[in-house]
């Protein structure tokens, strides 16, 4: 703890990485070489040159990583570099200097600032989901509780009378539908279009399974779970 205490928020460039053991984190903001730390979680998916925001404290020996790590893109981390350049940097600079362990303290806020705002701009950037009929894709769980006296025969014998049903075992039924060469395609430009089918070339158009007192549909999209509705 009182390592903690004392610690700053810094961004670092991991090399050396050995999963499950250890890293080499280069101070960007503070400058001086490498220094080993010593983790076991991160080193498990960080990569040669990622760039991370972090706190680094000595614990006993060892350096280690106080807490959770942002992780920084490369536009998130010119965007951090402006930022500490329009606070720090001298009239007309185009590089920063190094940055004293109280300077860091005081502008600690602007790390998450800047990872959520790069994180953010990602998420909503990315190109909208569509199943092959061009319905946004939203999974939607439909249950109709049982009859009092229905029998899982019964059921069965009902499911299997519906066109595009197709029993896989006791309790699980497949929804298929056949969609023509060409028609698989999203309805808005900059989309990606995504379902399943199945090896017969038939499309999954969704799930029936009975579950617990329930039968259970499940679908991709509100379009075709309000069409499989009774």
């Amino acid at each position: 703890m009182g390592a903690l205490r004392t610690s700053v928020m810094s961004l670092y460039e991991v090399s050396d990485v050995v999963p499950g053991e250890s890293l080499m984190a280069r101070d960007l903001l503070r400058g001086g070489e490498p220094i080993l730390v010593k983790e076991g979680t991160a080193t498990k998916t960080l990569k040669q040159w990622d760039k991370i925001a972090a706190r680094i404290v000595p614990v006993r020996g060892n350096n280690i990583l106080a807490g959770g790590i942002l992780p920084f893109t490369r536009e998130a981390t010119q965007s951090l570099f402006d930022s500490l350049l329009d606070v720090f940097g001298k009239k007309n600079a185009r590089k920063l200097p190094a940055m004293r362990d109280q300077d860091l303290r005081a502008m600690a806020f602007t790390f998450t600032l800047v990872w959520a705002s790069d994180a953010l701009d990602k998420v909503m950037n990315m190109p909208r989901v569509q199943n092959a009929e061009g319905d946004e894709f939203m999974f939607h769980d439909v249950r109709f509780p049982l009859a009092a006296g229905a029998t899982q025969e019964d059921i069965a014998a009902r499911l299997n009378g519906i066109a595009g049903m197709s029993q896989e075992n006791a309790q699980f039924w497949n929804w298929l539908g056949y969609m023509p060469q060409g028609e698989d395609r999203p309805k808005e430009a900059g989309t990606l279009s995504l379902d399943a089918a199945m090896d017969s070339g038939l499309r999954v158009l969704g799930n029936v399974e009975l579950k617990g007192g329930f039968l259970c549909l499940f679908a991709n999209s509100a379009a075709r779970a309000e069409k499989e509705r009774p």
